[in-house]
């Protein structure tokens, strides 16, 4: 596991010191993410989805997934009132609380910690469990935060966002026989995600304002990364559920840091960048303890 991390955090640093070098800035992070989203992520989940078997109890796992997202957009909320949190910061707060880099950073875990087969139910998760929850929830949230009375909800945006449409494909082409060299040429591109993506994330990296905020990032970190991942492990232990392959994988997807594309969501909305900023910055740096930790806590339920 220590010997897999190891690459995690490699790729990870090379970008964030290429940009502290000015090997590369922003900017060339927009070109390898568009790679990751439109070509690499899209063979990731068609080469995953083709060999993933689907049962019932997956189905709970998702289910599972919408549950502890609206779980947590409920106690973040509940803990930004008692922090009298001003509704821009509230909203952001909730935000970074409720929703998980589970992609760009969840796959490199899932490959660390339970490899290939892990993160075959991770691309799911993370397309039906992460990203439509994101897609479907925080138009409500944002709109909470800058006050407005409507609701703006971009249902094209989701239904043609490139690895969603990845995933509908794929359940389709399981029902065909698909040659192995081709699944081979897949497998080789989607495998280009984890170090792409780890690279332009810390391309992207940056601490401001770390010490102002100290309460409320700290605050973020501990719902999300923390107490509701062990509060689901809990759950699972008083109801005698198996945590086998499929919840391991759930569990890690849970317990990530803040999603990036959550903090972009809101400085968009022109709410509490630093915070978000923030918060996506801190909780990859401290998601290298807490993720082994709870996975090793799930190994010994």
């Amino acid at each position: 596991m220590i010997e897999n991390l190891f690459s995690v955090v490699l790729f990870f640093s090379i970008g964030y010191i290429s940009r502290k070098l000015s090997v590369f800035d922003e900017r060339s992070s927009d070109v390898l993410i568009k790679f990751i989203i439109y070509i690499a992520f899209p063979a990731l989940v068609v080469y995953n989805v083709y060999y993933l078997d689907l049962n019932l109890s997956f189905l709970w796992i998702l289910l599972t997934g919408w549950g502890v997202i609206l779980f947590s957009v409920a106690i973040s909320f509940g803990a930004g009132k008692l922090l009298k949190l001003k509704k821009p910061a509230l909203a952001s707060f909730v935000m970074m609380s409720s929703f998980g880099n589970t992609s760009f950073l969840g796959f490199p875990f899932q490959m660390a910690l339970l490899g290939e087969e892990g993160l075959r139910y991770a691309v799911v998760f993370d397309q039906l469990a992460s990203f439509l929850p994101v897609s479907v929830l925080s138009p409500f949230i944002l709109a909470y935060g800058k006050e407005k009375k409507g609701f703006d909800i971009d249902i094209k945006k989701i239904i043609t966002f490139p690895p969603f449409i990845a995933v509908l494909l794929s359940f389709l082409l399981k029902n065909f026989y698909i040659p192995d060299f081709v699944l081979a040429s897949l497998k080789t591109l989607g495998m280009t995600v984890i170090p792409v993506a780890l690279f332009a994330v810390g391309i992207n990296l940056r601490f401001s304002k770390v010490k102002e905020r100290l309460r409320d990032i700290s605050s973020v970190i501990f719902i999300k990364m923390i107490f509701v991942p062990l509060f689901l492990l809990f759950l699972l232990f008083v109801t005698g559920v198996n945590i086998d392959t499929q919840w391991k994988s759930t569990i890690i997807e849970i317990s990530m840091p803040p999603m990036v594309l959550a903090s972009i969501f809101v400085i968009g909305a022109g709410l509490d960048r630093e915070l978000a900023v923030s918060s996506v910055g801190i909780g990859i740096i401290i998601s290298f303890i807490t993720v082994p930790f709870i996975f090793y806590i799930s190994g010994l339920i």
